[in-house]
Protein backbone atom coordinates (compact mmCIF):
# COMPACT_ATOMS: atom_id res chain seq x y z
CA UNK A 1 0.00 0.00 0.00
CA UNK A 2 1.51 3.37 -0.95
CA UNK A 3 0.41 6.57 0.37
CA UNK A 4 -1.63 9.57 -1.64
CA UNK A 5 -5.02 7.99 -2.08
CA UNK A 6 -6.90 11.02 -2.32
CA UNK A 7 -9.08 10.11 -5.10
CA UNK A 8 -10.79 7.53 -2.71
CA UNK A 9 -10.88 9.65 0.95
CA UNK A 10 -11.84 13.35 1.46
CA UNK A 11 -8.51 14.77 2.70
CA UNK A 12 -8.08 18.38 3.05
CA UNK A 13 -4.38 17.58 3.78
CA UNK A 14 -2.23 15.02 2.56
CA UNK A 15 0.63 14.24 4.97
CA UNK A 16 0.66 10.50 3.61
CA UNK A 17 2.54 11.32 0.56
CA UNK A 18 7.12 12.44 0.71
CA UNK A 19 7.18 15.14 -1.39
CA UNK A 20 8.85 18.36 -1.15
CA UNK A 21 6.64 20.54 0.97
CA UNK A 22 7.71 23.93 -1.04
CA UNK A 23 5.31 24.24 -4.24
CA UNK A 24 7.28 22.99 -7.26
CA UNK A 25 9.76 26.48 -8.77
CA UNK A 26 7.88 28.61 -11.23
CA UNK A 27 10.64 27.34 -14.03
CA UNK A 28 9.30 23.36 -13.69
CA UNK A 29 5.39 24.76 -13.30
CA UNK A 30 5.78 26.49 -17.13
CA UNK A 31 7.93 23.90 -18.44
CA UNK A 32 5.34 21.81 -17.82
CA UNK A 33 2.28 24.13 -19.14
CA UNK A 34 4.59 24.30 -22.19
CA UNK A 35 4.56 20.98 -22.66
CA UNK A 36 0.75 20.67 -22.71
CA UNK A 37 1.05 22.69 -26.30
CA UNK A 38 3.30 20.07 -27.74
CA UNK A 39 0.76 16.99 -27.24
CA UNK A 40 -0.04 16.93 -30.53
CA UNK A 41 3.48 15.26 -30.77
CA UNK A 42 5.04 12.05 -29.61
CA UNK A 43 7.98 12.72 -26.90
CA UNK A 44 11.47 12.23 -27.83
CA UNK A 45 11.71 8.17 -26.72
CA UNK A 46 15.50 8.88 -25.89
CA UNK A 47 15.08 11.54 -23.65
CA UNK A 48 18.24 12.67 -25.01
CA UNK A 49 18.22 16.78 -23.62
CA UNK A 50 17.04 15.24 -20.39
CA UNK A 51 19.89 12.86 -20.58
CA UNK A 52 22.33 15.33 -21.46
CA UNK A 53 21.57 17.33 -19.23
CA UNK A 54 22.08 15.12 -16.11
CA UNK A 55 24.99 13.85 -17.42
CA UNK A 56 26.47 17.09 -16.85
CA UNK A 57 24.95 17.83 -13.70
CA UNK A 58 26.24 14.66 -12.05
CA UNK A 59 29.45 14.84 -14.61
CA UNK A 60 29.08 11.38 -16.09
CA UNK A 61 28.05 9.94 -19.57
CA UNK A 62 24.86 10.16 -20.88
CA UNK A 63 25.01 6.75 -22.17
CA UNK A 64 25.02 5.79 -18.20
CA UNK A 65 21.44 7.45 -17.93
CA UNK A 66 18.22 6.37 -18.46
CA UNK A 67 14.85 8.17 -17.67
CA UNK A 68 11.41 6.77 -16.74
CA UNK A 69 7.83 7.31 -16.17
CA UNK A 70 8.72 7.43 -12.34
CA UNK A 71 11.43 5.35 -10.69
CA UNK A 72 8.49 2.64 -10.09
CA UNK A 73 8.85 1.84 -13.87
CA UNK A 74 12.54 1.55 -13.40
CA UNK A 75 12.50 -0.64 -10.62
CA UNK A 76 10.15 -3.05 -13.25
CA UNK A 77 12.26 -2.86 -15.58
CA UNK A 78 15.81 -3.43 -13.54
CA UNK A 79 13.92 -6.64 -12.39
CA UNK A 80 12.68 -8.01 -15.70
CA UNK A 81 16.41 -7.12 -17.20
CA UNK A 82 18.27 -9.00 -14.11
CA UNK A 83 15.22 -11.21 -14.09
CA UNK A 84 16.95 -12.19 -10.32
CA UNK A 85 15.96 -15.92 -8.44
CA UNK A 86 17.37 -14.22 -4.75
CA UNK A 87 16.71 -10.98 -3.86
CA UNK A 88 17.49 -9.27 0.18
CA UNK A 89 15.57 -6.65 1.29
CA UNK A 90 15.73 -4.88 4.26
CA UNK A 91 12.87 -4.52 6.73
CA UNK A 92 11.11 -2.03 7.32
CA UNK A 93 11.64 -1.17 3.47
CA UNK A 94 9.88 0.53 0.73
CA UNK A 95 6.82 -1.64 -0.71
CA UNK A 96 7.78 -1.09 -4.20
CA UNK A 97 10.82 -3.57 -3.93
CA UNK A 98 8.50 -6.65 -3.22
CA UNK A 99 6.04 -5.44 -5.77
CA UNK A 100 8.72 -5.63 -8.92
CA UNK A 101 10.39 -8.93 -7.78
CA UNK A 102 7.35 -10.65 -7.28
CA UNK A 103 6.35 -9.21 -10.72
CA UNK A 104 9.35 -11.90 -12.27
CA UNK A 105 8.98 -14.85 -9.55
CA UNK A 106 11.96 -13.85 -7.11
CA UNK A 107 12.58 -15.42 -4.19
CA UNK A 108 12.88 -12.96 -1.48
CA UNK A 109 14.18 -12.69 2.05
CA UNK A 110 14.43 -9.70 4.91
CA UNK A 111 17.19 -8.94 6.72
CA UNK A 112 15.39 -7.34 10.12
CA UNK A 113 16.50 -3.89 11.43
CA UNK A 114 15.98 -3.82 15.39
CA UNK A 115 13.49 -1.16 16.93
CA UNK A 116 16.06 -1.02 19.74
CA UNK A 117 18.31 0.85 17.19
CA UNK A 118 15.44 2.98 15.84
CA UNK A 119 15.22 0.52 12.83
CA UNK A 120 19.01 2.56 11.96
CA UNK A 121 21.08 0.35 9.64
CA UNK A 122 24.22 0.79 12.57
CA UNK A 123 27.86 -0.86 12.34
CA UNK A 124 26.76 -3.76 14.14
CA UNK A 125 23.81 -4.82 11.65
CA UNK A 126 25.79 -3.70 8.95
CA UNK A 127 28.15 -6.13 9.61
CA UNK A 128 25.62 -8.62 9.88
CA UNK A 129 24.11 -8.05 6.64
CA UNK A 130 27.84 -8.16 4.91
CA UNK A 131 27.94 -11.63 6.12
CA UNK A 132 24.51 -12.19 5.31
CA UNK A 133 25.60 -11.37 1.44
CA UNK A 134 28.85 -12.66 1.54
CA UNK A 135 27.43 -15.68 2.76
CA UNK A 136 24.22 -16.45 0.57
CA UNK A 137 25.25 -14.55 -2.62
CA UNK A 138 21.55 -13.01 -3.37
CA UNK A 139 21.48 -12.01 -7.17
CA UNK A 140 20.07 -8.55 -6.13
CA UNK A 141 19.93 -6.39 -3.28
CA UNK A 142 17.60 -3.13 -2.96
CA UNK A 143 18.31 -0.76 -0.34
CA UNK A 144 17.36 2.82 -0.19
CA UNK A 145 19.62 5.84 1.40
CA UNK A 146 18.19 7.86 2.82
CA UNK A 147 15.81 4.64 4.19
CA UNK A 148 11.73 4.58 3.91
CA UNK A 149 10.12 4.74 6.63
CA UNK A 150 12.58 6.11 8.77
CA UNK A 151 14.84 8.68 6.53
CA UNK A 152 17.51 7.64 8.26
CA UNK A 153 21.06 7.81 6.16
CA UNK A 154 23.37 5.14 5.70
CA UNK A 155 26.74 6.88 5.93
CA UNK A 156 29.04 6.64 2.97
CA UNK A 157 31.27 4.98 4.52
CA UNK A 158 28.94 2.13 5.17
CA UNK A 159 27.53 2.47 1.80
CA UNK A 160 31.54 2.23 0.34
CA UNK A 161 31.89 -1.40 2.47
CA UNK A 162 28.34 -3.03 1.08
CA UNK A 163 29.16 -2.15 -2.10
CA UNK A 164 32.05 -3.64 -2.34
CA UNK A 165 30.83 -6.94 -0.61
CA UNK A 166 28.02 -6.89 -3.22
CA UNK A 167 30.24 -6.74 -5.59
CA UNK A 168 32.40 -9.68 -4.66
CA UNK A 169 29.32 -11.77 -4.10
CA UNK A 170 28.17 -11.09 -7.71
CA UNK A 171 25.05 -9.33 -6.04
CA UNK A 172 23.51 -6.05 -8.06
CA UNK A 173 22.88 -3.43 -5.46
CA UNK A 174 19.91 -1.31 -6.88
CA UNK A 175 20.80 1.71 -4.67
CA UNK A 176 17.57 4.21 -4.07
CA UNK A 177 18.47 7.91 -3.46
CA UNK A 178 15.30 9.15 -4.55
CA UNK A 179 15.03 11.36 -0.90
CA UNK A 180 18.74 12.14 -0.70
CA UNK A 181 18.80 15.67 -2.03
CA UNK A 182 16.23 16.43 0.35
CA UNK A 183 18.65 15.47 3.19
CA UNK A 184 21.29 18.06 4.74
CA UNK A 185 24.30 17.28 3.04
CA UNK A 186 23.43 14.93 0.44
CA UNK A 187 26.67 15.50 -1.33
CA UNK A 188 28.40 13.74 1.68
CA UNK A 189 26.40 10.45 1.10
CA UNK A 190 25.54 10.10 -2.31
CA UNK A 191 27.59 7.27 -4.26
CA UNK A 192 27.24 8.55 -7.64
CA UNK A 193 30.71 9.31 -7.50
CA UNK A 194 31.37 5.34 -7.14
CA UNK A 195 29.79 4.09 -10.22
CA UNK A 196 32.49 4.50 -12.22
CA UNK A 197 34.49 2.06 -10.19
CA UNK A 198 31.38 -0.42 -9.63
CA UNK A 199 29.51 -1.69 -12.60
CA UNK A 200 27.24 -4.05 -10.21
CA UNK A 201 26.13 -0.76 -8.79
CA UNK A 202 23.10 1.06 -9.74
CA UNK A 203 21.91 4.19 -8.62
CA UNK A 204 17.66 5.37 -8.61
CA UNK A 205 16.62 9.30 -8.30
CA UNK A 206 13.69 10.76 -8.93
CA UNK A 207 12.14 13.80 -9.64
CA UNK A 208 9.18 12.97 -8.09
CA UNK A 209 9.62 13.72 -4.46
CA UNK A 210 12.54 16.63 -4.38
CA UNK A 211 10.85 19.02 -6.88
CA UNK A 212 7.21 18.12 -5.78
CA UNK A 213 5.60 16.62 -9.25
CA UNK A 214 4.44 13.42 -8.18
CA UNK A 215 2.00 13.62 -10.76
CA UNK A 216 4.34 14.34 -13.53
CA UNK A 217 6.42 10.60 -12.84
CA UNK A 218 9.44 11.59 -14.16
CA UNK A 219 13.03 9.54 -12.78
CA UNK A 220 16.06 8.03 -13.44
CA UNK A 221 18.66 5.13 -13.63
CA UNK A 222 22.46 5.92 -12.98
CA UNK A 223 24.63 3.16 -14.05
CA UNK A 224 28.81 2.67 -14.43
CA UNK A 225 28.49 0.34 -17.60
CA UNK A 226 26.61 1.19 -21.06
CA UNK A 227 25.63 -2.28 -21.80
CA UNK A 228 23.97 -2.57 -18.62
CA UNK A 229 21.92 0.97 -19.46
CA UNK A 230 21.26 -0.51 -22.97
CA UNK A 231 19.83 -4.10 -21.34
CA UNK A 232 17.49 -2.30 -19.05
CA UNK A 233 16.48 0.56 -21.40
CA UNK A 234 15.46 -2.44 -23.82
CA UNK A 235 12.79 -3.20 -20.79
CA UNK A 236 11.00 0.12 -21.25
CA UNK A 237 8.19 1.22 -23.29
CA UNK A 238 9.05 3.32 -26.32
CA UNK A 239 8.19 7.21 -24.97
CA UNK A 240 7.57 6.15 -21.64
CA UNK A 241 8.30 10.05 -20.92
CA UNK A 242 5.70 12.55 -21.60
CA UNK A 243 7.33 15.83 -23.06
CA UNK A 244 5.86 17.99 -20.16
CA UNK A 245 7.63 15.73 -17.62
CA UNK A 246 10.85 15.54 -19.98
CA UNK A 247 10.64 19.72 -19.97
CA UNK A 248 10.31 19.73 -16.15
CA UNK A 249 13.08 17.54 -15.54
CA UNK A 250 15.01 20.14 -17.78
CA UNK A 251 14.09 23.41 -15.94
CA UNK A 252 14.58 21.38 -12.62
CA UNK A 253 18.12 20.89 -12.83
CA UNK A 254 18.48 24.03 -14.08
CA UNK A 255 17.12 25.65 -10.73
CA UNK A 256 19.08 23.42 -8.18
CA UNK A 257 19.57 26.71 -5.93
CA UNK A 258 16.08 26.37 -5.05
CA UNK A 259 16.20 22.46 -3.16
CA UNK A 260 19.36 24.58 -0.82
CA UNK A 261 15.60 27.15 0.70
CA UNK A 262 13.85 23.61 0.74
CA UNK A 263 16.41 21.74 3.02
CA UNK A 264 16.63 24.57 5.43
CA UNK A 265 12.46 24.37 5.55
CA UNK A 266 12.49 20.77 5.98
CA UNK A 267 15.27 20.51 8.78
CA UNK A 268 13.07 23.45 10.34
CA UNK A 269 9.73 22.03 9.89
CA UNK A 270 11.00 18.11 11.03
CA UNK A 271 12.02 19.12 14.13
CA UNK A 272 8.71 21.28 14.90
CA UNK A 273 6.79 18.19 13.58
CA UNK A 274 9.18 15.58 15.45
CA UNK A 275 8.69 17.62 19.22
CA UNK A 276 4.78 18.02 18.72
CA UNK A 277 4.38 14.83 18.22
CA UNK A 278 6.64 13.35 21.09
CA UNK A 279 4.64 16.20 23.27
CA UNK A 280 1.53 14.14 22.57
CA UNK A 281 3.21 10.83 23.74
CA UNK A 282 4.57 9.61 20.10
CA UNK A 283 8.02 7.73 19.70
CA UNK A 284 9.09 9.95 17.23
CA UNK A 285 12.20 8.16 15.17
CA UNK A 286 15.07 10.03 14.06
CA UNK A 287 15.52 10.77 10.38
CA UNK A 288 17.52 13.11 8.09
CA UNK A 289 15.24 13.28 5.03
CA UNK A 290 11.38 15.14 4.58
CA UNK A 291 9.57 12.66 6.87
CA UNK A 292 9.08 10.71 10.16
CA UNK A 293 8.57 7.26 11.07
CA UNK A 294 6.55 6.96 15.04
CA UNK A 295 5.01 5.16 16.98
CA UNK A 296 0.96 5.83 18.35
CA UNK A 297 -0.17 3.77 20.89
CA UNK A 298 -3.28 5.36 21.32
CA UNK A 299 -6.47 4.08 19.29
CA UNK A 300 -6.11 4.25 15.39
CA UNK A 301 -4.97 7.45 14.29
CA UNK A 302 -4.77 6.88 11.06
CA UNK A 303 -8.86 6.53 10.97
CA UNK A 304 -9.00 9.09 13.73
CA UNK A 305 -7.49 11.72 11.41
CA UNK A 306 -8.82 10.72 7.93
CA UNK A 307 -12.56 11.57 10.18
CA UNK A 308 -10.62 15.45 10.47
CA UNK A 309 -9.89 15.00 6.53
CA UNK A 310 -5.63 14.37 7.62
CA UNK A 311 -3.89 11.83 5.70
CA UNK A 312 -1.00 9.62 6.96
CA UNK A 313 0.83 6.46 5.83
CA UNK A 314 -0.54 3.35 8.30
CA UNK A 315 2.56 1.44 8.29
CA UNK A 316 1.00 -1.76 9.76
CA UNK A 317 2.03 -3.20 6.29
CA UNK A 318 5.34 -2.77 5.97
CA UNK A 319 7.43 -5.84 6.48
CA UNK A 320 9.23 -5.67 10.28
CA UNK A 321 6.67 -3.41 11.85
CA UNK A 322 3.38 -3.93 13.04
CA UNK A 323 0.24 -1.64 14.34
CA UNK A 324 0.61 1.44 15.76
CA UNK A 325 3.49 2.41 13.29
CA UNK A 326 2.63 5.85 10.88
CA UNK A 327 4.62 7.43 8.92
CA UNK A 328 4.04 11.63 8.04
CA UNK A 329 5.61 13.96 5.44
CA UNK A 330 6.94 17.66 6.56
CA UNK A 331 4.58 20.14 4.92
CA UNK A 332 4.21 23.48 5.19
CA UNK A 333 4.15 25.05 8.78
CA UNK A 334 0.66 25.64 9.01
CA UNK A 335 -0.27 22.39 7.60
CA UNK A 336 1.91 20.98 10.02
CA UNK A 337 0.50 23.23 13.00
CA UNK A 338 -2.89 22.04 11.99
CA UNK A 339 -1.55 18.35 12.54
CA UNK A 340 -0.25 18.71 16.16
CA UNK A 341 -2.98 20.83 17.00
CA UNK A 342 -5.40 17.96 16.17
CA UNK A 343 -3.01 15.25 18.10
CA UNK A 344 -4.43 17.42 21.65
Amino acid sequence: MHGGDIYRHQVRHDFSVNVNPMEMPPSVYRALLDGVSKVNAYPDPLCEKLREKLAEHFAVSAEHILCGNGASELLMAICRWKMPQTALLLAPGFSGYPRALEAVGCKIEHFYLREEDGFALTNARMEALCEEISEKHPDILFLANPSNPTGQLVSKEQMILLATVCKNAGTILVLDECFMELTASPEKHSMVDALRADPNLLILRAFTKSFSIPGARLGYLLCSDEEIAKEITRQLPEWNVSISAQQAGIAAIGDMEWLKESREVIARERAFLAEGLAAYGAKVYPSDANFLLFQWKKGNLYQDLLKQGILIRDCSDYEGLGEGYYRIAVKSHDENEQLIALLA
